[in-house]
């Protein structure tokens, strides 16, 4: 069974999300994409990245430094998720 457990990082498309978690598993940062989850689907949402949220902040860092950092930023809260960055 896959965890739910971390922070969801969306993304308009796939290629941007594969761009993304490349970019994270270069620096160490394990990095999986997904589809989101139905309830933070939504018509600007199509893919998403996991990540450890002991990842956060690098991540957020780098993907803003190479301008890949487009969607919402999720953290997972009990049976649903928080957003944390929009």
């Amino acid at each position: 069974m896959m965890n739910h457990r971390g922070i969801l990082i969306t993304f308009r498309a796939l290629t941007h999300a594969q761009r993304g978690a490349r970019l994270l598993e270069r620096s160490g940062c394990p990095a999986s994409v997904l589809r989101p989850p139905q309830e933070l689907a939504s018509g600007q949402c199509g893919y998403a990245v996991r990540i450890p949220e002991g990842c956060l902040r690098e991540a957020l860092r780098q993907l803003t430094d190479q301008g890949l950092l487009e969607g919402k930023v999720y953290r997972r809260q009990g049976d649903g998720y928080e957003v944390i960055r929009s």
